[in-house]
């Protein structure tokens, strides 16, 4: 049986993941819901989606658990001997898994706790989008590694500064997740490439 590296796995199963429980949540939404009237951590409230709020929480710890592995995983593209390769790596490991843990954190406090739910989503964003910058910093190093995807890992973290100067912008949170998602997806299945 082949052997395929946890990023591939990861990102794949983190993905699908997250978009099969937001659809679960979603089905049990009682009320109109667009990317432009709503967060998507509307779906994750008790007091809002009684029956399905369980789905989206739970999807957001099981993606937040993979996300941990997915980065763990980029280990495989270090290149011995690079020392600034490697600190890349690093920080984008320590970067990724705290803002791993902070997306558990944001389903554990749902957004009908919406101070802490509030906090643990902001540090999420700036954590993982610091993440992302720093792999976009260290893949570079690799030549076959395809640039297009260094310029969705700027532009994921730029998305989060956008919505820091439009905090109503609904759709950006919406634009800055399908990014994220397509993201880790897109390195996953280059990093089994490679």
């Amino acid at each position: 049986m082949k052997r395929y590296p946890f990023s591939f796995i990861a990102g794949i199963i983190l993905s699908l993941g997250y978009l099969v429980f937001t659809f679960l949540s979603y089905v049990f939404y009682p009320l109109p819901y667009s990317p432009t009237t709503n967060w998507l951590s509307d779906l994750g409230n008790p007091n809002l989606n009684p029956q399905g709020a369980i789905f989206y929480n739970l999807g957001i710890i099981l993606t937040s658990l993979f996300l941990i592995v997915f980065f763990l995983g980029l280990s495989v593209w270090k290149i011995e001997g690079n020392k600034v390769q490697i600190i890349m790596l690093r920080l984008t490991q320590a970067f990724g898994i705290v803002g791993a843990f902070c997306m558990m954190m944001s389903g554990i406090f749902p957004i009908n706790l919406y101070t802490i739910h509030s906090f643990w989503s902001t540090s999420l964003y700036i954590l993982l989008s610091t993440g992302f910058v720093f792999s976009a910093a260290m893949l570079r190093y690799h030549q076959g590694f395809p640039r297009w995807l260094l310029i969705l890992a700027v532009s994921t973290a730029v998305m989060v500064i956008l919505t820091s100067f439009f905090p109503i912008a609904y759709v950006l949170e919406w634009i800055t997740v399908i990014l994220f998602l397509l993201y880790v997806t897109f390195v996953g299945i280059e990093t089994k490439r490679m």
